[in-house]
């Protein structure tokens, strides 16, 4: 799912918790952002 990029410096500055297996549908949609806005977003290119 593609997701909204996030620009609040604030919500930005949070530190994130480790990762864990139930994590991977976050990570599926990161992925999904990534490619969706890979001509607009500096420095965001998936492997």
């Amino acid at each position: 799912m593609v997701r909204e990029i996030i620009h609040d410096p604030f919500m930005l500055s949070l530190k994130s918790a480790p990762a864990t297996k139930e994590d991977l549908s976050v990570a599926a949609d990161l992925m999904d952002t990534l490619k969706a806005n890979k001509e607009t977003c500096v420095g965001m290119e998936p492997i």
